[in-house]
């Protein structure tokens, strides 16, 4: 957090006036820093994109100039054993997201902290959208149509259209439910373009939207809470250099993942604008459209 606030340039007077929006999973060692929060989000794996979502409503209604988003997870026992027991883990210590032969999640630590405040930096937040599923305790609506609402609220909010998307960083976690619900919730969105073209026996498009897809947690693991603002970090450095990403771990093209995955190599980014999505247990989805500076 201190480093990303001498980023922004912040005095130690501005740091301790600006709002420190904290997104942790509630371990004794974080109880210090979160008696300074002045919101703690502890939704899972949209805590720290539905805090980014809030400072960035702030700060477009003229509440406050700048607000500090910080977020945290580090592996603790208990939780591995929760996502073991429900058989959520990769049996083989791989992760796949998007790939037909996808086993499942691994977890990792994760720390980040940005400043967010009017004017420009180093890149905006466009649009955000927030949605639910209403569908499961644990698995997500298959027709992703609580994803896809967030998705459109965040372009609605932009006033911008899909196409303006050139990157989506996906939620995806390598496990089977999960990723082909946000495969649906992407084509709703973006796969209007081909929804004319010659179905499969099954009615759906032949192939996917053309906006390219990854997901990062075959690299970091999947950090939970801090999950939303690791990820929107690579993506703004992402779109920032110009180059998108690879889907690590990806294997095999799934049917009901029809998306452009990025598979073999980093790709060019074709555009300014990329999304990041999170999803967690109870149907909580968050969209965060961002455009680098």
């Amino acid at each position: 957090m201190t480093i990303a606030c001498a980023g922004a340039g912040l005095t130690p007077g501005q740091r301790a006036g600006a709002p420190l929006m904290l997104a942790v999973h509630g371990r004794s060692e974080v109880r210090a820093l979160a008696s300074r929060a002045s919101r703690i989000y502890t939704s899972a794996c949209v805590s720290a994109s539905t805090a980014v979502a809030d400072a960035a409503s702030l700060i477009s209604r003229g509440v406050v100039d700048r607000v500090v988003v910080a977020a945290g997870y580090l592996v603790e026992a208990d939780q591995f054993a929760l996502f073991d027991a429900g058989r959520a883990l990769a049996d083989d210590g791989v992760v796949r997201p998007f790939s037909l032969d996808r086993r499942g999640l691994l977890l990792g630590d994760g720390v980040a902290a940005v400043v967010l405040e009017a004017g420009e930096g180093i890149a905006e937040i466009a649009g955000w959208g927030r949605a639910g599923d209403a569908y499961h305790p644990c698995r997500p609506d298959p027709d992703g149509r609580g994803l896809a609402r967030a998705i459109g609220s965040a372009l609605d909010r932009a006033g911008l259209p899909p196409e303006v998307v050139g990157y989506i960083n996906a939620n995806a976690t390598g496990t089977s439910f999960s990723d082909a619900s946000e495969a649906a919730a992407i084509n709703r969105v973006f796969a209007a373009d081909v929804r004319s073209q010659q179905a499969d026996p099954s009615g759906r498009p032949s192939r996917g939207p053309r906006v390219p897809v990854s997901s990062t947690k075959a690299v970091h693991g999947h950090a939970l809470e801090a999950s939303g603002l690791l990820e929107l970090i690579i993506t703004i450095q992402a779109l920032r250099e110009g180059k998108l990403p690879v889907n690590a771990g990806y294997t095999t093209p799934d049917p009901d993942c029809r998306l452009d995955v990025i598979a073999d190599a980093p790709r060019p980014a074709g555009s300014a604008y990329g999304l990041t999505l999170n999803a967690a247990f109870g149907g909580a989805n968050t969209a965060l459209l961002v455009r680098a500076a």
